[in-house]
């Protein structure tokens, strides 16, 4: 089997007060969240979400393998969303919070990957960077739809109109997608302030330039508030 290692990094930007972002990077899991909400409470949601996730996972991990991962997946984000949805209608100072959620987990070769909002998910493989997830936004919708351009997405006014989120409803819809890994793959899992500083060929620039997942990170990070910073930005590079 493919031999694995990660680094994962956080930056609260240079506009934002608060870091409303959180990760976890442990155990061939990997997750980032953006939290949304005022009063704190986006980091609320992004760590709340994250804990019970990895509860939940947890839970379920004795009975892990390759036919099963994918209902598991599910169970620990519909708990997630329980988790987060209850603390909100509960505690008047998180009334109407949210998160995305991205995770991928490693299992005997293949990467699982769990997906709502518009936190991203990237395989570099042979210089050629693939977005696996899609943005659950009204943007990223028009975007898929041929009607806007892909530097359009950018600057466009509804940019941040998420339409699929992580805590605000009962139920929700996340994407679950796999992919076969081989060694010299790279994952890359990022929240929005990264990808909406950055082009994907800066990305994949930084990436094929950097040997080691710490490097690959910092100097993300490092570009995304050299750009300008407007959001929390978190990183998680897996190589294989």
């Amino acid at each position: 089997m493919v031999s694995m290692k990660h680094f994962a990094a956080t930056h609260k930007g240079k506009v934002r007060k608060n870091n409303e972002d959180s990760f976890f990077a442990e155990d061939s899991l990997f997750i980032v969240a953006d939290g949304m909400g005022g009063h704190r409470a986006g980091e609320v949601a992004s760590r709340l979400s994250i804990d019970a996730f990895v509860e939940s996972f947890a839970g379920g991990k004795k009975e892990i393998n390759p036919k099963s991962i994918n209902k598991i997946l599910h169970d620990s984000i519909t708990f997630a969303n329980d988790s987060v949805f209850k603390e909100s209608i509960s505690n008047p100072d998180c009334f109407g919070m949210g998160t995305t959620f991205t995770a991928c987990y490693v299992l005997s070769g293949t990467a699982h990957i769990i997906h709502i909002g518009d936190s991203r998910a990237y395989l570099y493989r042979e210089d050629s960077l693939e977005l696996i997830t899609s943005d659950h936004t009204f943007v990223g919708e028009m975007y898929r739809r041929g009607e806007i351009t892909y530097e359009d997405t950018f600057d466009h006014p509804q940019r941040n109109y998420l339409t699929n989120v992580l805590g605000v409803a009962e139920e929700i819809r996340p994407d679950y997608d796999k992919r076969k890994t081989y060694r010299g793959d790279r994952f890359l899992l990022c929240t929005d302030g990264l990808n909406s500083m950055l082009r994907d060929k800066d990305i994949s620039e930084i990436l094929k330039k950097s040997s080691e997942p710490e490097n690959a990170v910092n100097r993300l990070i490092r570009k995304a508030n050299r750009l300008g910073g407007r959001d929390n930005i978190s990183v998680i590079v897996i190589d294989f």
